[in-house]
């Protein structure tokens, strides 16, 4: 029988996989993956500053609704603004992620090391977990929705209405 243990975190030039320390790099990052990150960078640029602009519009429509629920004696009406103090919240997030992310980046192509190359991956992949959740809470909120339609749609049905 081997000593070998399938199941074993092995160390190899990049150090123990298992946590964050990064060990002794030996590696070099290569010309095309810089390259290649370089391309995305105005992309990822581009909509980090649109999501900063849209946090920004939330927060001032955020503002202007409580305003005006306040003016118009309607302070139940500031519920509705709860619902988009999270969204903005959210976009200032994914805007966070994406800044972050081409930052990475430049620092990347300022010094080529693979520490660069493993913080911009992982702000990468920061803002893809992120997006992910986002994704499958909008879809669990469509299903409901569906479903409370359907409910509905029954409900009038038994009283003859359709």
């Amino acid at each position: 029988m081997s000593d070998d243990n399938p199941f074993e975190v092995s160390s190899d030039a990049y150090g123990d996989r298992s946590g964050y320390d990064r060990g002794t790099v030996t590696a070099e990052v290569s010309t095309r993956t810089i390259e290649l990150l370089n391309q995305t960078r105005p992309w990822v640029s581009l909509i980090g500053v649109l999501a900063w602009i849209a946090t920004a519009l939330l927060v001032l429509g955020v503002l202007a609704g409580v305003g005006m629920a306040l003016a118009a004696g309607q302070p139940g009406m500031m519920l509705i603004s709860v619902m988009y103090v999270i969204i903005a919240l959210i976009y200032g997030y994914i805007a966070k992620s994406l800044t972050g992310y081409a930052k990475r980046i430049s620092q990347l192509n300022i010094s080529e090391s693979v520490e660069d190359l493993e913080d911009a991956l992982e702000a990468q992949k920061n803002f893809w977990k992120v997006a992910g959740i986002i994704t499958l809470v909008v879809i669990i909120i469509y299903i409901g929705a569906l479903l409370m339609m359907l409910a509905g749609v029954a409900f009038l049905g038994n009283f003859g209405r359709f």
